[in-house]
């Protein structure tokens, strides 16, 4: 009955904003070219944009997605375009290509429906196509960016990147560094059944850094024809030590950690026309991983230790051929394959003892090919649909399991889309979709918190699902939105972990699993109301989901599954922009978690954020960020050992966070054309926290709290893009 109000309510309060804004649509003058919805950069004046990544975050209703960049079959690669191009496969962030974008090199934005125009979808109901002035240039972008903190800690960024356009090859790279060293103040830390007492973690050095590089070269050859180079780079280190306070004093619990990673990518792309009405693009792919991680755990005397290292490759190539049969049909076939690998080594001792863990060494190799068709079909402008799919062949060779595992699958895939009255536009989907493996799963891992270790999976199967989708979206103006959606995923064999008959915990494909989803988003000027300079956008979104727990065999919703989450937000501008006022505010249900040892209730109070911005001139503005006080409560039920049958937990531990409010003051101005400085001060956020253990009945048998104050930083920035 609550989860039938809560849809209930949403419809009615989303049907009702519906119809109260549906006149809007009389104001809004109808694009050029139907389903496509343009925008100028002039839209986003008021918001005093930086870059294109400004501008495209403003967009309502649009969310960047970076795609798979061709890991696998799927060959996803996100749904932006530059030029009416896909950024190269494999050569970085998107994110980061938009931030490097002067908004003055933007000429317009394009929302592009499906079967508006000959372009490869590739399952996106919507894609983005920024259209860039056409210029032979040079541009050079960066940012410096150094954060001290009041207990000695700092933060430091790096990035420089380029581009030349318009010669005969096209150039573009980057180069980011981020390092951070900080100091970690003690907080709570859950009980176990070995130690049913309050504990808290100490306080604890930690570095994180990180180590960037991306790069592309675009060689046009003439009559259609182009090649495209492209590289990564990315290095990642981190580590965690008690202080040296801690140890000299013999802390009861003290924990570090490293871990080191390296991953190195190449891609080649090549496109080229047939004819007048054939098109082909091919792709190869290449990533190579290596990582390094360690621990130790000393509690209450006990120590634990842990390594592992694993090498990672995948390999990818597709191939496909665009026909444009007519201005009615077009037929898009190919074919694609894609090798991954793993190999790893995990060694873990409880208070000197090696550990016997199957998996303990694993070798894995994952072969997919697939041959893949989509007949796309346009008998109007207001219509569009796709129908098509792919036929899949997969193996899997684990060093885990003796032979083989073959299978085949078909994945169908079908798509409408249906442009109405008043320009309502209905999209309805129906995918079948094969998952990809993580291969870590067939390595051994020690869990050194309880002592439990999980062994390798002796083989797996990809999850495969049917996911179903209906959208009714309208679009007015420059921004106004609204979209109800519902979504419904059927999953026939997810993978989790459950215990054998031999007592050994082990990932797994389990029984099937439904998730419901139900979500409306809208976005409004109500300047056309009378209330000038005032904006309002929201998200509602209804959760329903169902699976056997694998452990204990009762049915429940999925882990960290939320009924709801409500999110509002406000913004109002006075004196023609100069001065603004925000507000948002979010409101997510409790979530309950399944782990192999516990079951976790977590609570969370309502998040509020407050901002507001003063604009002294078009060169140099002043704004706050405040984040109001919020609170969490964890209840935490911990069994004897991994959770079984009719096992019933021996502790309850409750813990309770609440954080202060956090406050940032920054102004920023231009030094010169292009080149901006921006001074801020952050207060940090103090935290309490306290910790309550009880028996099963009730009985408490320990309680302690924490205070810790705010640690204060200052940050200076300095951005060129020129």
């Amino acid at each position: 009955m609550r989860k039938s109000g809560y849809r209930s309510l949403l419809t009615a309060l989303l049907g009702s904003a519906a119809l109260s804004f549906g006149a809007l649509a009389q104001d809004t003058g109808a694009t050029s070219e139907p389903g496509v919805e343009i925008y100028l950069p002039a839209a986003f004046a008021e918001f005093l944009p930086q870059n294109a990544n400004d501008m495209v975050r403003r967009l309502p209703g649009f969310q960047v997605d970076e795609g798979d960049q061709v890991r696998g079959l799927s060959g996803a690669q996100g749904n932006v375009l530059i030029n009416g191009r896909r950024l190269p496969p494999r050569s970085g962030s998107l994110n980061t290509r938009l931030s490097t974008m002067r908004v003055e090199d933007v000429e317009r934005f394009e929302l592009i429906e499906a079967g508006a125009r000959d372009i490869d979808m590739q399952g996106y109901p919507l894609l983005l196509n920024i259209v860039l002035r056409d210029q032979t240039a040079r541009r050079f972008n960066g940012r410096m960016e150094i954060e001290p903190r009041e207990d000695g800690g700092d933060e430091v960024q790096l990035a420089f990147g380029g581009s030349t356009t318009g010669g005969s090859v096209e150039l573009e790279g980057n180069f980011e560094l981020y390092d951070e060293a900080l100091l970690a103040y003690s907080d709570v830390r859950q009980s176990n059944a070995d130690t049913p007492t309050a504990r808290f973690s100490t306080d604890r050095h930690t570095t994180t850094s990180r180590r960037d590089a991306q790069g592309s070269a675009t060689i046009p050859m003439g009559e259609g024809r182009s090649l495209v180079l492209s590289a990564a780079y990315a290095g990642r280190a981190n580590s965690q030590r008690p202080t040296e306070e801690e140890i000299a004093s013999g802390a009861a619990l003290q924990e570090r950690s490293e871990s080191d990673s390296t991953e190195t990518s190449f891609g080649l792309e090549y496109t080229s026309p047939l004819g007048e009405a054939l098109d082909l693009h091919a792709v190869v792919t290449r990533q190579d991983g290596e990582q390094e991680s360690s621990a130790s755990l000393i509690d209450a005397g006990s120590i634990g230790r842990f390594s592992s290292g694993e090498e990672t490759s995948e390999t990818a190539t597709r191939a496909t051929v665009r026909w444009r049969i007519s201005d009615v049909w077009a037929l898009e076939a190919g074919g694609t394959w894609a090798l991954n690998t793993l190999d790893g080594a995990f060694s873990a001792t409880i208070d000197g003892v090696l550990q016997d863990i199957d998996g303990s060494n694993a070798s894995v190799e994952e072969t997919r090919t697939a041959g893949l068709a989509v007949l796309s079909w346009t008998p109007r402008p207001d219509v569009s649909a796709n129908f098509g799919g792919r036929v899949e062949q997969f193996t899997l060779n684990s060093s885990n399991a003796p032979g083989e595992l073959s299978l085949t699958d078909v994945v169908p895939r079908a798509d409408v889309s249906w442009t109405m009255e008043n320009d309502w536009v209905l999209r309805v989907s129906a995918e079948r979709e094969v998952g990809q493996l993580g291969l870590g799963q067939f390595l051994a891992e020690t869990n050194l918190d309880n002592s439990l270790n999980t062994s390798g999976a002796a083989t797996l199967e990809p999850e495969r699902s049917w996911t179903y989708r209906a959208e009714l979206e309208r679009r007015f103006g420059e921004r106004g939105l609204v979209r109800l959606q519902a979504q419904r995923r059927e999953i026939e064999n997810p993978i989790s972990r459950i215990l054998t008959t031999e007592g050994d915990v082990i990932p797994a494909n389990i029984g099937p699993e439904t998730i419901d989803t139900l979500e409306g988003v809208f976005e409004f000027d109500l300047g056309r109301f009378g209330m000038p300079g005032l904006f309002i956008d929201g998200l509602a979104v209804l959760r329903q989901s169902e699976r056997i727990d694998p452990l204990q065999g009762f049915v429940r919703e999925t882990s960290g599954h939320q009924d709801h989450t409500f999110e509002i937000g406000l913004r109002q501008e006075f004196a023609d922009g100069k001065y603004v006022l925000g507000f948002e505010i979010e409101d997510d249900a409790p979530a309950t978690h399944y782990w192999l040892t516990q079951i976790r209730r977590q609570v969370r109070g309502l998040e509020a954020r407050v901002n507001g911005e003063w604009r002294h001139s078009d060169s140099w503005r002043t704004g706050f960020w405040l984040r109001l006080p919020e609170t969490q409560r964890d209840e935490i039920y911990i069994f004897d050992g991994v959770r079984t049958g009719n096992m019933s937990p021996v502790l309850r531990n409750t813990i309770e966070r609440d954080t202060g409010a956090f406050l940032s003051l920054w102004t920023e101005f231009e030094v010169r054309d292009g080149v901006h400085l921006r001074l801020n001060v952050r207060t940090g956020r103090s935290r309490e926290a306290s910790t309550q253990v009880l028996d099963i009945n009730g009985t408490e048998l320990d309680y302690a709290s924490i205070d810790q104050d705010n640690v204060p930083s200052f940050n200076l920035r300095l951005r060129w893009n020129r």
